[in-house]
């Protein structure tokens, strides 16, 4: 009986810990994912914002039909390079379901800050993710992955 408790005290702490809200743009055509201690901020046709335990997420689309996945990289460094970044510690390029991307990572005033450029290969629209934290949050990078891994085509 007392296997039974523990197992059961086990899966409802890996419920509970893993639980997600799911989010559709639909004017966008994608999906997704935020762990539910997110709280919606911003949600209009320009911008999608969200502020979690420790961390922020917006979505911003823009419409570029020029860029392929050659200049996304460029493209989101010019954009990190505009923030500013104090160090910049990861460059790097990512698939993630359909989507061709780049990202990069840095410090700006002690806010740890993951960017990250996504095209749609099959339209004109673009999404530049952008993902803060606080400087000494060791998983923030995983976590910012994990999110944008969520994104998907409807």
């Amino acid at each position: 009986m007392k296997k039974l408790i523990i197992s059961f005290t086990l899966i409802l702490f890996s419920i509970v810990t893993n639980a997600q809200q799911k989010y559709v743009w639909d004017e966008y055509g994608i999906s997704f994912t935020l762990a539910d201690d997110f709280e919606e901020t911003t949600n209009t046709k320009e911008e999608f914002s969200a502020v979690g335990d420790g961390m922020e997420v917006s979505i911003i689309p823009f419409i570029d039909e020029t860029i392929d996945d050659s200049d996304i990289v460029t493209y989101t460094m010019s954009i990190a390079a505009s923030l500013k970044f104090e160090k910049i510690e990861a460059i790097s390029t990512i698939n993630i379901n359909g989507f061709k991307g780049g990202y990069a990572e840095g410090v700006s005033d002690g806010i740890k800050i993951f960017i990250m450029g996504l095209i749609d290969p099959k339209t004109d629209t673009n999404f530049f993710v952008i993902i803060s934290f606080q400087e000494d949050d060791e998983n923030a990078t995983e976590e910012a992955i994990k999110i944008c891994k969520g994104i998907r085509k409807l």
